[in-house]
């Protein structure tokens, strides 16, 4: 597997940087990221032939009906952005892993389905929350066997996939005219990036095979007929994510589990004394994008 540079970009990229599985010290193996001078793209050069290894079964600790609606009460953020931009209509989530926001999107009156990587997780969509959903390690393909859809919602799952620009062209394809494509991702303008480097969490080497700044993927988009409609590093879910690298920066640095603990209280400390630098803006830990297709 390799990862792709930005289509019809042919500036030259350099290395980066070179890091570890700090998040879940799966191995040590190293891992180099190289970058795009001109557009800014950051990918991951050396992909794990066994990729499939860094997902371990606790990656997705499926909860029961009860607790997932707990989760969905408590977070609505998705589901309130994606109602700013669209009524209810056909929606398809690549990516949901047991399903919060497919849940969310279900009880607001969406028709949703569902492409998701994991068995697991495919099995409780269908079971647990009556969503149709497909197993597939490819998003632009499984695409083809739903109709046109009105939203589609890509949180914080672009940068794990192989390749996002197939993606993005697709799913352009598999919107209904005035529909919208949702996409969060880690942000590589990112402040904590700038302090962090190599530590940063929402790298997260070797899952993370991308950051891609949102100017790409909004410049890509258009290219297939999608406007930017939105964009934000500044939303609840972006602070969340400022949080979390603060949190897990703090996390990885420990060895055991009570230190973990008393890191994780620590770094919820931190953020609220950074957070003025991490919510300047274009600068949060990740960002909010939304694309319009054209009307006809």
């Amino acid at each position: 597997m390799q990862t792709l540079h930005t289509p019809a970009c042919n500036s030259v990229e350099r290395p980066l940087l070179s890091t570890r599985d700090r998040n879940r010290r799966v191995d040590d193996c190293s891992f180099d990221f190289v970058h795009c001078e001109s557009c800014g793209l950051i990918r991951l050069a050396n992909v794990p032939a066994d990729l499939g290894r860094y997902y371990p079964a606790d990656y997705y600790a499926l909860p029961s009906r009860e607790r997932l609606e707990s989760i969905a009460r408590r977070d609505p953020f998705r589901i309130r952005t994606v109602q700013r931009f669209s009524r209810p209509g056909r929606l398809l989530d690549i990516g949901p892993a047991f399903g919060t926001f497919a849940f969310q999107a279900q009880q607001a009156g969406y028709t949703v389905s569902a492409i998701e990587m994991d068995a697991r997780c495919c099995t409780y969509l269908r079971e647990q929350l009556g969503i149709d959903a497909i197993r597939s390690e490819a998003p632009q393909e499984a695409l083809a066997q739903f109709a046109d859809q009105d939203v589609i919602t890509l949180w914080h799952v672009i940068e794990h996939l192989p390749d996002p620009w197939a993606v993005v062209a697709t799913a352009a394809r598999s919107l209904a005219p005035g529909g919208i494509l949702v996409v969060a991702s880690p942000n590589p303008s990112a402040w904590q990036f700038s302090v962090m480097g190599s530590a940063w969490p929402h790298i997260d080497a070797p899952r993370h095979l991308y950051l891609i700044p949102p100017g790409v993927l909004a410049d890509f988009a258009a290219m297939h007929g999608l406007d930017c409609v939105h964009l934000s590093t500044e939303d609840d879910e972006a602070r969340r994510w400022n949080r979390f690298g603060w949190q897990r920066l703090l996390m990885n640095m420990m060895p055991g589990v009570w230190t973990q603990r008393a890191a994780f209280l620590a770094g919820w400390g931190l953020s609220l004394l950074t957070s003025p630098l991490d919510r300047r803006q274009g600068r949060g830990s990740a960002y909010t994008l939304i694309l319009r297709k054209h009307a006809p």
